[in-house]
């Protein structure tokens, strides 16, 4: 099980508008044995305000991973992502777009953000689920490279 060792559980930001796609992710995790906080924005105003908004100096925790939609209402997924990337308080943050396009000129559009991972959403339960173990790994290795 991936735990945090240092100010408690990991930290995963979920920006995402289907809430079955949420309830996914959260069981792709916990089957992973990701013990995990999950905070949800599900529309793009809420969350360019949350990347945007100044973090005090008194070490306002930034999530260990970004889940990103790049449908979302009110703004993309590439204009949080871009503005995930122009917060320096999130530039070592892994961002893992997960997203119902496969398209390339998709995945073309978000090569110049640093995307630790593009994972196309999977069209049933099943291959939905793997997606934990794939997440865990991620986690696991930008936690090493932290170090």
């Amino acid at each position: 099980m991936i735990e945090r060792t240092d100010a408690g559980k990991i930290r995963i930001l979920v920006i995402e508008d289907n809430p079955g796609d949420v309830e996914l992710i959260r069981m792709a995790l916990e089957l992973a044995g990701v013990d995990c906080d999950l905070q949800v924005i599900d529309e793009g105003e809420g969350a360019m305000a949350y990347v945007q908004r100044p973090r005090n100096s008194a070490g306002e925790q930034v999530p260990d991973l970004v889940l990103l939609d790049l449908n979302l209402p009110k703004h993309s997924g590439l204009e949080i992502l871009e503005a995930i990337r122009g917060n320096q308080a999130f530039a070592s943050v892994p961002v893992t777009v997960l997203s119902s396009s496969s398209s390339r000129r998709d995945r073309a559009k978000i090569e110049d953000f640093k995307v630790a991972m593009y994972i196309t959403k999977p069209p049933d339960l099943e291959e939905f689920l793997k997606i934990g173990p794939t997440l865990k790994d991620l986690l696991a290795n930008s936690k090493a490279t932290a170090r």
